[in-house]
């Protein structure tokens, strides 16, 4: 996407070092692992281009009281930079004692502030009602789910990916539709925050709702729920900030006056 790693396949990669790590330092069967992540909290820290040979490294920032935190840094593996962070909580028990590691400035959270996260709508018509808009609808395939049916963690980044054309389409002015078309401009995620409320499981039906929170000079704070129509209830929520970029000088652009208009339209009530 955008001549840059999607952001699904980071949290893939991340997600299987996850596995490995967490199988390890507590024992738990690597099919097991996904299914404990009940939040991630994730900084994009630099692009991932064609080719880059990624490395994960995983450490235990929090534990063993109420269940796992772990840092997991992704590296280019040729220039050794940090490409980006991811922060889990996995509702673990029973880990063996290990060293801690500390948390570096660029893996905490700047745009999103944990302690003031969005609480999501009870259901879909409280979400309508507060301004989000519908994006996109899919059914769950078992591909796309752990052993015991769960969907996994990086499909719901996957999935509110899915969707970001369809709010594009309501965001964009046509000077930018057209400059995405022409492949002149794209986007970024910089940040997001993950939270598994009640996990989606293989067959349900899904509905993705999004809205606006915030607006900067650049970035644009976005909410993203995941309804799981199957079962009325929100299954998980998203926040995220994004930027517009600039393909040829890979830079985020500023909001236009009129972009900004659009996006005034969508702020959440």
């Amino acid at each position: 996407e955008n001549d840059h790693l999607n952001v699904r396949y980071y949290a893939h990669k991340v997600n299987q070092a996850l596995q490995v790590y967490v199988s390890r330092l507590a024992g738990s069967s690597p099919e097991s692992v996904p299914g404990r992540i009940t939040s991630q909290h994730i900084r994009f820290i630099r692009e991932s281009r064609a080719a880059t040979p990624l490395r994960v490294d995983c450490g235990l920032t929090g534990g063993p009281g109420d269940g796992l935190e772990i840092l997991s840094v992704m590296h280019d593996n040729v220039t050794g930079e940090v490409v980006a962070a991811f922060q889990s909580h996995l509702d673990v028990e029973g880990a063996a004692a290990a060293d801690t590691v500390a948390t570096p400035d660029f893996a905490r959270p700047r745009g999103i502030d944990p302690a003031d996260l969005i609480v999501p709508p009870a259901g879909f018509d409280a979400a309508r009602a507060a301004g989000f808009r519908i994006v996109g609808r899919g059914v769950i395939a078992a591909e796309e789910c752990d052993g015991d049916g769960r969907l996994l963690p990086h499909v719901y980044v996957g999935r509110v990916s899915d969707g970001m054309p369809n709010l594009w389409a309501f965001l964009n002015p046509p000077a930018e539709r057209s400059a995405r078309a022409s492949g002149t401009q794209g986007g970024a995620a910089l940040e997001q925050r993950l939270t598994v409320l009640a996990p989606l499981t293989s067959g349900s039906v899904f509905t993705q709702l999004s809205g606006v929170r915030a607006l900067g000079n650049k970035t644009q704070h976005m909410v993203h729920l995941l309804h799981d129509d199957t079962h009325g209830r929100v299954a998980a929520s998203m926040e995220a900030v994004g930027v517009a970029m600039d393909l040829a000088t890979r830079r985020a652009v500023p909001i236009s006056d009129e972009r900004r208009r659009h996006l005034e339209k969508l702020l959440l009530r």
